[in-house]
């Protein structure tokens, strides 16, 4: 009797392995397609990155592509040895002094101006490499140098050119002659000379005619002085604070 009965209970085992064995083979049978992850599903617009924006707040340079544009701020750093943030903040498009001073070069220099043979001037014409090229000329080394007499001008030019110098600078004669030695070596005097032989003597403007001191000058010894650069406030002073008074009907502490 109890053989009879662990016979039929190996048979139902049996039946039950069969039976769980057949799902789980079937499930393993079926196609999976799991949804697709959102990081690897095509970017919107057919898979294609979308290209970058335009710049904005071109002012000198308006109606140019970025294309364009990047080419020229490659071509202007290089000039300059300097990298973007030179004159660039975040976001780039935000006005800085320097970006007021690139404006006016490429406007009053590059682009209105020309070499005498009609080639375009560029900015490594004058730069060549440094962001303030007059601060790399040996004009200190005028100092102590003694005078040789007129070395540009002539004689009987002196007089003209000179009342249009100090016209075009909004100086006097001192701001490059020594009081008592007008003959004496200074700096500014072969500042004078090489803005004479680099610029008035080497350009021209775009329609052709001389380029003369008060085209850049305006009556500024500094000629960026004219753009408008924001003024750094002074620190306010502070007021000196007055000794405390001893309360009424105290007698001040004596000192020893």
């Amino acid at each position: 009797m109890i053989k009879a009965r662990l016979i039929k209970l190996l048979i139902v085992a049996g039946l039950i392995a069969s039976a769980a064995f057949s799902v789980v083979q079937a499930n393993q049978q079926q196609p999976q397609n799991p949804a697709q992850p959102a990081a690897q599903q095509p970017p919107a617009g057919g898979g294609q990155q979308q290209p970058p924006p335009e710049p904005k707040n071109l002012i000198v340079l308006k109606g140019m592509a970025r294309p364009q544009v990047m080419a020229l701020m490659r071509e202007w750093s290089a000039a300059l040895g300097v990298e973007c943030n030179f004159c660039h903040q975040s976001p780039s498009d935000t006005d800085t002094p320097r970006k007021h001073v690139a404006r006016l070069m490429h406007r009053d220099y590059v682009a209105g101006m020309k070499h005498k043979d009609n080639s375009a001037v560029s900015c490594k014409d004058c730069h060549q490499g440094q962001p303030n090229p007059l601060r790399v000329q040996p004009f200190t080394a005028a100092l102590a140098k003694p005078a040789s007499g007129l070395q540009i001008l002539k004689q009987e030019e002196v007089g003209q050119v000179m009342q249009a110098f100090t016209k075009a600078l909004g100086v006097r004669c001192d701001y490059c002659h020594t009081q008592g030695d007008f003959a004496a070596e200074t700096p500014r005097k072969q500042i004078a000379r090489f803005m004479m032989t680099e610029f008035s003597g080497k350009l021209v403007k775009a329609d052709g005619s001389n380029v003369s001191c008060n085209d850049c000058h305006q009556g500024h010894a500094l000629p960026l002085a004219r753009l408008p650069f924001p003024r750094r406030q002074a620190p306010a002073q502070q007021q000196p604070q007055a000794p405390a008074q001893a309360p009424a009907g105290t007698q001040p502490e004596k000192k020893p």
